[in-house]
């Protein structure tokens, strides 16, 4: 794999970060360039630097064998933590991702550079979105230069992919954008087509294994705004929640670089807590989407709604009936059960293991001993139907 020095350019009206990219593999319809285009000022982008592309591709030569040709430069650090990158996902997940060797243009040591003033995350309009926000804000945060100025919309990563801008992207802006902007951050919208590359070179369970490094190339395409950076992750550091996973407090630091810290957040609650310390917040309730569903929008309102069905929903619609809050969420106005229905096991051993028992955890915490024991029975069911004991 071959990644040109970047450039920036203007097209359509709009900032576009690209770099070429030659691929040693034959693989068809791999996109030639790699692009981050954002409707933000040119200082944005930092076009000296080639750490955005090699981040955003690192997991795709892993698992092609393809060793990488970084043509431009690349920051001294970044390239020792993806030393250990590779050997945590090689270690991990061994035969799928491979170690290649990175050769550099140039490396450059960054150290003594002003760092850029924004603090930023990710934002999905999910509950681990809004509770990386929520925790971020400079009310909860107690040392300076670490609380939230920047929420990251990412068009082009997961799901949400409308390159041509055809109405999903702009429906999605403009909803979030005054939900945020009422807690005083600033929502961007970054526009790439990382995914496509994903897409052509890893199968969607590597897509999943890897999709922090994706993440973090986009805070990397904004490293004139960015100093810092959160990724959220969903697994709280009790011991046996820490299993290999695409984004992880052991890896995600390591895709850092001299002048971008990214952090690991969400670890210190759980789902049920995260959904308990939201559930009263007037932004969350008018935004809350979870869904593994196409993204679908209220004709009447413009909202993003909730399929209602699918695993995440059920576990989320259960959640909030446990605390009583489902009625103030109208995302889930879409519901095919009534909520007596959802305390049914066969309903709810769709649910992953972890989160019943998490949600279980949740229903003693409110004294709801009919949902304990309805999760309980779905727990037992879900091993059964698994063969386990």
């Amino acid at each position: 794999m071959r990644i040109s020095p970047p450039s920036v350019v203007q097209r359509d009206g709009r900032q576009v970060l690209e770099a070429a990219v030659t691929l040693q593999s034959d693989i068809v319809d791999y996109p030639p360039t790699l692009w981050f285009s954002s409707d933000r000022e040119a200082r944005c982008f930092l076009p000296e630097l080639s750490d955005a592309f090699l981040v955003g591709l690192i997991a795709s030569a892993m698992y092609l064998r393809e060793d990488i040709h970084v043509e431009g430069a690349v920051s001294t650090r970044l390239a020792h933590g993806l030393e250990t990158y590779q050997q945590a996902l090689s270690t991990w997940w061994p035969g799928i991702f491979n170690r290649v060797e990175i050769h550099y243009g140039s490396l450059v040591n960054r150290r003594n550079d002003p760092r850029p003033s924004g603090m930023g995350c990710t934002f999905s309009g999910g509950l681990d979105s809004f509770h990386a926000v929520h925790q971020l804000l400079p009310e909860r945060v107690k040392y300076e230069g670490f609380s939230i100025t920047h929420a990251l919309m990412i068009n082009g990563f997961d799901q949400f992919y409308d390159p041509k801008r055809l109405g999903l992207a702009q429906n999605m802006y403009n909803h979030y954008q005054p939900l945020l902007k009422a807690w005083g951050v600033d929502l961007l919208m970054l526009d790439t087509n990382l995914k496509a590359f994903r897409n052509v070179t890893l199968k969607r369970p590597e897509q999943v294994h890897s999709y922090s490094s994706s993440l973090a190339a986009c805070a990397h395409a904004l490293g004139g705004i960015f100093g810092r950076f959160g990724i959220s992750g969903h697994a709280t550091y009790a011991y046996n929640q820490l299993e290999p996973d695409g984004s992880h407090p052991a890896t995600d630091p390591l895709l850092s670089s001299d002048q971008l810290q990214i952090i690991h957040t969400g670890t210190n609650h759980s789902r049920s807590r995260k959904t308990e310390l939201l559930a009263d917040d007037p932004q969350v309730r008018q935004g809350l989407r979870v869904c593994f569903g196409a993204i679908e929008f209220d004709p009447a309102s413009g909202m993003p709604m909730n399929c209602c069905m699918c695993e995440k929903c059920v576990r989320t619609i259960s959640a909030l009936i446990i605390i009583d809050k489902l009625d103030a969420f109208p995302t889930f106005g879409r519901r095919r059960y009534r909520k007596y229905a959802y305390r049914n096991p066969d309903i709810l051993q769709v649910i992953d293991d972890h989160h019943l028992k998490d949600m279980t955890e949740m229903a003693r915490r409110h004294e709801q001993s009919d949902w304990v024991q309805a999760l309980e029975q779905a727990r037992a069911l879900k091993r059964a139907a698994e063969g386990g004991s």
